[in-house]
Formats: structure tokens, sequence, C-alpha cells
């Protein structure tokens, strides 16, 4: 069995498409928006955490219609594949400073949800080495931010909108970054070939 060094694994993590999950929170923060529109508060704030839990799950379900493989059970994991779950398990456990806001204003929990789960777009933009990780989590960090202190009374449509509209760049960009990297190794192949 062939030992790959860790920048190898790195580049074969760095190298696959990152559609399934983006698209999944998209759809997810657009229904919160719709919730948070339509249905009464207690309502809206259920489907915010029934919907933000689900978005792993959403994204291991459309990942078969965007031809990834969100298969963490996998025997020999690539190690940053851990570190990305990682980040989804410390999404998790940031909702110990979302539940406390929200008992003391239901209208707190976009805000802190959105803002908490958006931090594991750090570590996957560090380990694609990519510019859209940083602007995600700062963008969404700081917009949510802006739209809790001047519209706090507008949060359950608000926040849910602004991540929607960063999942919507994010996406552009990563689906861009994927074709690139599908037009150079496709290159590459053409000149080992001739």
């Amino acid at each position: 069995m062939q030992q790959y060094t860790l920048e190898q694994q790195r580049t074969d993590f760095s190298n696959r498409r990152f559609l399934a999950m983006p698209l999944s929170g998209l759809l997810v923060w657009l229904t919160l928006a719709l919730t948070g529109w339509l249905l009464p508060p207690y309502q809206a704030t259920l489907a915010i955490f029934l919907g933000t839990g689900g978005i792993v799950y959403l994204g291991m379900l459309l990942a078969h219609f965007t031809g990834e493989s969100l298969n963490f059970n996998k025997k020999q994991k690539n190690p940053f594949d851990a570190l990305f779950l990682h980040g989804v398990g410390m999404a998790f456990l940031v909702y110990a400073l979302a539940i406390p806001f929200f008992l003391a204003d239901y209208r707190s929990l976009p805000f802190t949800v959105g803002v908490l789960t958006g931090l594991m777009w750090l570590p996957l933009g560090w380990i694609i080495q990519h510019w859209i990780g940083l602007f995600h989590a700062v963008a969404r960090t700081l917009l949510c931010t802006l739209c809790w202190v001047f519209f706090p009374e507008h949060s359950l449509v608000m926040i849910p909108l602004v991540i929607v509209a960063i999942y919507l760049i994010s996406i552009i960009t990563l689906e861009r970054r994927w074709q690139r990297l599908n037009r150079q190794q496709s290159n590459g192949q053409l000149e080992v070939a001739r």
C-alpha cells in the first residue's frame, strides 16, 4: 500500500468539487427565510434548529447528484476529511452559546447560529488554500452582525437571506475553482500524452 504525504492528501482533498454541502446550506437557509416570514416565531425558531442540524445530511443526499463522495466512513480517511468533520462538530458544539441567547431573546437564534455555523468555512479555506473560506466566514459574520444590530425585529428573515446571498457567491466561486482545476488537469494530461 502506497503512503501519501500530508501535502499529497491535502491536494487530493482540495481537488474536490465542494458543491453539495454549500448547496445544502443554501437550500436550508432559503427555507429558513421562508419559515421566518410565514410562520409564528416558535415554529420558525424550531425550523432553525432542525434545518441547520440537517445540513450535513441533506449535503450527503445532494452529493449523489453532484458527483461527489461524502462517505466519511471509509476505512482510509484523508486526514483533511477528519479536520472538516471536526469543523462540523465545532459548529454543533457552539449551539451551547446560541441556546442561552435564544432563551433570552428568540430573535437572536438566526444571528448566533448563522455566525457560529459559518465558522467551519475558515478551516475549509485554509485546507484548500483559497480565499473563499475566509470571505464566507468573515462576510457572514459581519453581515449577520449588522442585521442583528440594526434590524433585530426582522432577524428571522433578513439573516437567512444574507446567508443565502453569501452561499450563492461561495457556490459560484467554488464551482469556477473546480472547473479551473479540471481544465488544468486536462491540459496537464494532454501535455503528458504528447
